[in-house]
């Protein structure tokens, strides 16, 4: 399978085109809601917006607003807990790890410490560590359980802001203790089932944070996510909408809200796998990003797990990530051999580096008769069996009975296939 670069650049142009779209203006600035085509704008869905753009290489016309809107949203308070974090448009004005890690990454991706007219970097770093909880993971704020998704969340925005404090080395501790040690994968809390989603955006967040990938238990999960990733589906049947209720006590009264988070899982997976410290896998890289290719939908996003019309944030950044990660994370690892020629790069693996160019690509011809051949097997079948069945009624040898009942079984196993192909898709 072959990956058009052109074709993945006019896939971003067209994400970018929306975000350029929906951007909205507030009297202190603007920016995006999760909802895109709904104001006003929040901090969570921004700092996304934000980081979209700066994937892809490119500045929005709206950054100096979003930025003030930003400043604007950042919590002011004597209290440390509080100070320097931002709240969603639904947690009820407390800053959370939801809105506040985003932002922060973003703040750190940009590299916006410096700027004036921007919210403050060190405030939101310093918002991080004081709401990590005592057992070194993230909940949404401190006190609340730690999750799998926002110690993530946490510990991305912290490597591009303070990636050798001590808080993010607790945070990994956290986080490699809650593997699962029977599958290597990660669920939503530390007892739940290992999901795609969960298990793919810890391993970004390992590689993120410097952790050695070669060790024996980070492998495991490359290995766990290579053998449950459906490349054919966006999201993570076994997780596409986590949902909780967050409890806090402030000014001596108890608060609940709830939030849900909707999870593309496919995306995050083909980010995850495109850091694979040994062999990313390249037939389920090429055959996701085929998927992303097909799903996106002409406004620039992708379908909504959740039903209905609306227009998500979180059916753009995953995917945005990946094709900029197909773009920018490169498949060399050590002791490759690379052959470079004016129209040609070819990497070799270690494994192959003694075999001839033309072996390889001999393989790969009979990898790709062999994928033809699982494909389309019940069609080739009923094809032979309507020609025999002709051959033999021509020289006498069967009756159109016989024919018509020999011709059950080929056209059923037929059937049967079409019904699987059509459920992967």
């Amino acid at each position: 399978m072959i990956i058009d670069m052109s074709a993945v650049d006019q896939q971003l142009k067209a994400s970018l085109s929306l975000l350029r779209r929906t951007y909205s203006d507030t009297d202190v600035g603007g920016g995006w809601y999760h909802q895109l085509d709904t104001f006003p704008p929040g901090p969570t869905a921004t700092g996304v917006a934000l980081t979209a753009f700066h994937q892809c290489g490119e500045t929005p016309e709206h950054l100096t607003d979003a930025l003030a809107f930003l400043k604007a949203r950042q919590i002011n308070s004597s209290d440390p807990l509080l100070d320097g974090g931002w709240a969603m448009n639904t947690s009820l004005g407390l800053p959370v790890v939801e809105a506040t890690g985003w932002v922060a990454r973003y703040l750190g991706l940009a590299r916006c410490g410096l700027l004036d007219e921007g919210p403050s970097v060190s405030r939101a770093y310093q918002w991080l560590v004081n709401n990590q909880n005592e057992d070194g993971g993230w909940g949404s704020l401190r006190g609340c359980p730690s999750r799998v998704w926002l110690t993530c969340l946490a510990l991305r925005a912290m490597a591009q802001l303070h990636p050798r404090s001590g808080a993010v080395k607790r945070g990994i501790e956290w986080l490699l203790a809650r593997q699962n040690r029977t599958s290597c994968g990660w669920g939503e809390t530390e007892t739940r089932s290992a999901t795609v989603t969960h298990t793919a955006l810890a391993l970004m967040t390992l590689a993120e944070t410097g952790v050695d990938r070669a060790g024996e238990n980070i492998l495991g999960a490359y290995k766990w996510l290579e053998t449950h990733l459906d490349p054919t589906a966006i999201d993570d049947r076994h997780a596409r909408v986590e949902s909780y209720n967050v409890t806090h006590v402030t000014n001596g009264m108890q608060v609940v809200w709830h939030t849900v988070l909707l999870h593309y899982g496919m995306p995050i997976a083909l980010s995850a796998l495109l850091r694979h410290p040994g062999s990313p896998p390249a037939n389920l890289i090429c055959a996701g990003f085929d998927t992303i290719s097909r799903t996106q939908l002409e406004g620039g996003y992708w379908p909504n797990i959740q039903g209905g019309d609306s227009v998500s944030i979180w059916a753009l950044w995953p995917f945005v990530q990946a094709l900029t990660d197909i773009r920018d994370v490169s498949p060399v690892r050590t002791a490759d051999q690379i052959t470079w020629t004016q129209q040609l790069v070819v990497v070799q693996r270690q494994e192959v580096r003694g075999r001839p160019l033309s072996a390889l690509l001999r393989a790969q011809r009979w990898l790709a008769i062999g994928r033809f051949f699982g494909r389309s097997w019940a069609t080739i079948l009923l094809i032979l069996s309507t020609l025999t069945g002709l051959v033999l009624v021509g020289i006498g040898r069967f009756d159109w009975k016989d024919y018509v009942l020999g011709m059950i079984l080929p056209i059923g196993l037929l059937v049967i296939q079409e019904a699987r192909q059509r459920r992967k898709t």
